[in-house]
């Protein structure tokens, strides 16, 4: 039976699967299966899977239709795995070489811990390497992040025991089924973070809409609530699922090309500040003043501690506790990037 079960859902990725997968196969932590679910795609995704099967037995694949939900495909997945942790991997992400060695040992070493993160390198598919969400491996605060509505562990970096999974009954839902999940493990086991880099997850700012984020914002108000009710009840009094259906179905619009280009003006700021460029990083803070949506309205609040301060250390220090989720140190020394991270 193998340590490690890594849960692999992938739909019609079949231009970032190769680099997933390849970060897989060359981990220095060998005794791990993959659990590889083709959740319909029509891309040659499932081929592709096929493919690395035949060339490593420790890859098992299986097809499906498209269920129309993440946390379905996770489950079924679980439920295939036959390893004593879970580990979550996205089909367009890559994991740093040591990743499963280290979250193995560290919850080894502490078996009262049922779930673990690792620090995570945020990668835009245009800007390249922005930020990265690095949180002390500290208990209470970890928790009080939670509580506070913030998602302390990167979907795709976590490690989990399989047994404490199974026991509060896997995902449910499609949109933050992750936060809720982390939620009731923490509930019955402590929670914990390998504090050295061990994922990339790439997203794209310029695909974030105010729209979106509200829908994120009514998911998270509702899992913190149920959250709330267990910890004084023992049980859930709100109906979950009604609830949850009702926020699912709100409408989201896409962000305007204005929007899209204020938050690509906004975190290339905060990366060319990152890099001690201060003249460039203030000229595109000052285009994303003018743009549309919430990032406009940070680059203004920003943009105004540059007069304030015309120490960059001083200005670091403020930005980075303001925005623990765009603004982070440099990649360290010596960091070994996928081949095909970008710029």
């Amino acid at each position: 039976m193998p340590t490690v079960s890594i849960l692999l859902p992938v739909y019609n990725a079949v231009q970032d699967l190769p680099r997933a997968m390849s970060s897989l196969l060359t981990q220095t932590f060998t005794d791990f299966e993959i659990i590889a679910i083709d959740d319909g795609s029509s891309d040659g995704s499932g081929e592709i899977l096929e493919q690395y099967a035949r060339s490593d037995g420790r890859i098992r694949v299986f097809h499906q239709e498209n269920a129309g939900a993440l946390g379905k495909v996770l489950n079924r997945a679980a439920e295939l795995a036959k390893g004593k942790f879970l580990a979550r991997q996205d089909a367009d992400d890559a994991s740093a070489p040591t990743r499963l060695e280290k979250q193995v040992s560290y919850l080894q070493e502490h078996p009262q811990t049922g779930l673990c993160g690792t620090w995570t390198w945020f990668v835009d598919t245009e800007l390249g390497p922005l930020f990265s969400l690095e949180l002390p491996d500290k208990q209470a605060l970890l928790r009080k992040y939670m509580d506070k509505g913030k998602n302390p562990f990167v979907h795709g970096s976590v490690m989990l025991h399989t047994e404490i999974f199974q026991k509060v009954g896997g995902y449910r839902g499609s949109y933050a089924e992750d936060f809720d999940l982390w939620l009731r493990m923490s509930e019955i086991t402590n929670i914990g973070m390998c504090t050295s880099l061990g994922y990339y997850y790439w997203r794209s700012v310029s695909g974030i809409s105010t729209g979106a984020q509200l829908r994120q914002h009514a998911l998270v108000r509702l899992i913190l609530k149920l959250h709330s009710e267990r910890i004084r009840s023992g049980n859930e009094v709100s109906d979950w699922e009604s609830e949850y259906q009702g926020i699912e179905n709100l409408p989201v619009t896409e962000s305007s090309p204005i929007e899209r280009q204020t938050s690509i003006q906004y975190s290339r700021g905060l990366q060319l500040l990152r890099q001690g460029r201060l003249d460039l990083a203030r000229t595109e803070l000052i285009k994303a003043t003018s743009g549309q949506g919430q990032y406009s309205k940070k680059a203004r609040r920003n943009l105004a501690l540059f007069w304030a301060s015309p120490a960059l250390v001083f200005l670091y220090s403020i930005l980075e506790r303001q925005e623990p989720e765009h603004f982070a140190r440099k990649l360290p020394a010596k960091t070994l990037l996928p081949a095909t991270l970008g710029k």
